[in-house]
């Protein structure tokens, strides 16, 4: 039986000792290009998106 590490924040595997420490986000399945600094709170929260652009044309609610 095979141990599966569930997805969220871990100590940085490719971390060097040249910066503040930080944490990269493990998918389930592989390691993604999201970092943040070590130590933040909501341990869990997966990554934030990129902001989109903003709404386009249509009425104001007001």
């Amino acid at each position: 039986m095979t141990q599966v590490t569930p997805p969220g924040w871990y100590p940085d595997p490719g971390q060097t000792q040249d910066g503040p420490p930080t944490e990269r986000w493990w998918d389930g399945s592989a390691w993604t290009d999201r970092v943040r600094p070590a130590g933040q709170a909501g341990a869990w929260a997966p990554p934030t998106p990129a902001p989109g652009p903003g709404p386009t044309g249509g009425p104001f609610a007001g």
